[in-house]
């Protein structure tokens, strides 16, 4: 009987338990990885929020009623915005005036600042001994960031193996750019202390040390161009195999592992938005696609946009929020969504479309092409229309209208991702936030300055290269003429001139030195050439000699003196 008790006691907590469990929604999941089969939980799960109300549960029973599509539900929502330029940019600008007004004073001198910051905090926490680069730090200003930021531009245009390799004076590498604008030490120093925030007010945020720079790169991106209808949220990677908490595995990207950038841009790749995924802390994992996307476009709403995305943020609840903001969502859809009709299982032939709405106009279609797509869209039926294209056999293409507003709104985050990554500065570094500040200076806000300067200038467009070219020539001075540079040309051509005029006398040296013994040196011809193929350090190996040119006063060998002095 005591036993019988305690049973009948044990299962009554178990159902209580289960019970407490039923109404207790834990599912912390990531949306990336969505299993094949969904429970209801998942419809919770998805949008709710930490003292949020469920999205879900403003869902009325008759919206979840699928009906063949008919098109009379949908919400005739009317753009009305005026998009283009919102401040007067005038037409003669430069590549520079156009890069600065993302790139303004006010984040130069930001960034000039917080690396002084940093260099002095590192110097007072780390004994130095004499003979350490770190102790031949001067601070940095303004316009030595410029010429840094210049140089940064430069060497993502002239790629080289190794960072030292820019000041090489071997042949293979020699240029006449970096040694003439910063040594390469004093250019390490600065890379080694860039920085854009302090660290001693490090605040409980993942990304503290690139958030002030991101925000006030989203204001400029923000206050220069207004959007147009089209929308798309994505994701984009900057590479980094460094250990990071918030560091990202996407197969399916050019990059693999790196910092995930969530981004808002229009059809023409502008961007207007970015947002760093700093992990799961920072949102629980629940309903990201949808917070993702409700924060990006949170500005833009409430005009009768459409926003276009992917299967990873395409949701019913999502466009439930969208609609209640007077915006379209129009996106490819994972068939394993909670909530679905039963028309995503449905078996089609190529070329075939079927759908359905519910009263709130929200229509789910699946087409057959090569393999089955299915979709969701708030502005469509699923009419079929031609694309002026054909096929291998002579056949009109047809495509529903969804997919080629999808393929137009996606088209311009490509293009931006496309464009960043031709010359791209960014290179190994050891720091995440330097390859995401570096990223976003110099791909994205280029990104963003060249559509802009191509606007202005219909008839004298750049493609991204020359425009990366015109802001290194400008940055470096480059396109200026160097007055002592054709000085010390005219002189040394003078010279030479005069030397060729002039009879040269081989003979041997008469100079003694201390150990009352001739005065041997390297021939400088020789010398010069093993320097320039091999490094000073073999150069030094050259054999020394006592003979020498008496015109000219210079040490030489006798085939050397031949060609160089005679010929």
């Amino acid at each position: 009987m005591l036993k019988t008790a305690k049973l009948d006691n044990l299962s009554s907590a178990i159902v209580e338990r289960s019970d407490i469990l039923k109404q207790f929604d834990d599912s912390d999941a990531d949306k990336a990885f969505n299993p094949v089969s969904s429970s209801e939980s998942d419809v919770l799960s998805e949008l709710s929020d930490n003292n949020e109300p469920s999205i879900s549960s403003n869902i009325s029973v008759a919206s979840q009623t699928w009906t063949n599509v008919t098109g009379n539900y949908q919400k005739p929502l009317q753009f009305y915005n005026n998009s283009g330029l919102k401040i007067d940019i005038l037409v003669d600008s430069t590549a520079w005036d156009i890069l600065n007004l993302f790139l303004t004073n006010e984040i130069i001198e930001l960034i000039a600042e917080e690396t002084n910051k940093n260099a002095q905090q590192f110097l007072s926490k780390n004994r130095l001994t004499k003979s350490s680069r770190f102790s031949k730090w001067i601070p940095t200003d303004q316009q030595e960031i410029k010429k840094f930021f210049g140089l940064i531009i430069w060497m993502g245009l002239v790629q080289m193996p190794t960072l030292e390799d820019y000041w090489s004076i071997s042949t293979r590498y020699k240029n006449n750019v970096v040694q003439k604008i910063m040594s390469r030490n004093r250019f390490e120093l600065i890379l080694r202390f860039l920085h854009f925030s302090d660290n001693e007010k490090a605040p409980d945020d993942r990304i503290y040390k690139v958030r002030d720079l991101i925000d006030k790169l989203i204001e400029n991106f923000q206050k220069i161009l207004e959007p147009e209808e089209f929308l798309a949220v994505d994701e984009t990677m900057v590479p980094f195999r460094g250990r990071l908490i918030f560091r990202q595995y996407i197969p399916g990207k050019a990059h693999k592992y790196g910092v995930k950038l969530f981004k808002l841009c229009g059809t023409n790749g502008y961007t207007y938005n970015v947002q760093v995924y700093a992990g799961k802390s920072q949102v629980d994992g629940k309903g990201l696609g949808c917070r993702v996307v409700l924060d990006l476009s949170q500005r833009y709403l409430n005009a009768g946009r459409t926003i276009i995305t992917d299967n990873f943020y395409t949701s019913v609840p999502l466009a439930y929020e969208l609609l209640k903001n007077k915006t379209h969502l129009v996106g490819t859809l994972r068939s394993n969504r909670v909530k679905l009709p039963e028309v995503t299982k449905a078996k089609l032939k190529p070329n075939e479309i079927v759908g359905r709405e519910n009263i709130d106009g929200i229509v789910i279609a699946k087409w057959r092409d090569k393999r089955d797509v299915t979709m969701l869209t708030t502005r469509h039926n699923i009419n079929m229309v031609d694309t002026g294209k054909i096929n291998k056999k002579r056949e009109n293409i047809v495509k529903p209208q969804i997919i080629i507003d999808y393929n137009k709104g996606k088209a311009g985050i490509d293009l931006s991702d496309q464009l960043s990554s031709y010359n791209s500065p960014v290179r190994k570094s050891i720091r995440w936030y330097h390859k995401v500040a570096i990223e976003l200076l110099f791909g994205t806000s280029i990104v963003n300055a060249l559509l802009i300067y191509n606007k202005i200038k219909p008839n004298n467009k750049l493609k991204i290269t020359q425009f990366r070219e015109a802001l290194v020539d400008e940055l470096l001075g480059l396109n200026k003429p160097n007055e002592n540079e054709n000085e010390q040309l005219t002189s040394t051509s003078m010279q030479r001139t005069q030397r060729r005029t002039m009879k040269h006398i081989f003979q041997e040296t008469t100079e003694k030195c201390k150990r009352n013994r001739k005065v041997r040196k390297r021939c400088a011809h020789c010398y010069e050439k093993q320097k320039c193929l091999e490094g000073s350090v073999k150069a030094r190996e050259v054999k020394k000699i006592s003979t020498f040119c008496s015109t000219c006063q210079v040490y030489t060998c006798l085939s050397c003196f031949n060609i160089h002095h005679i010929n």
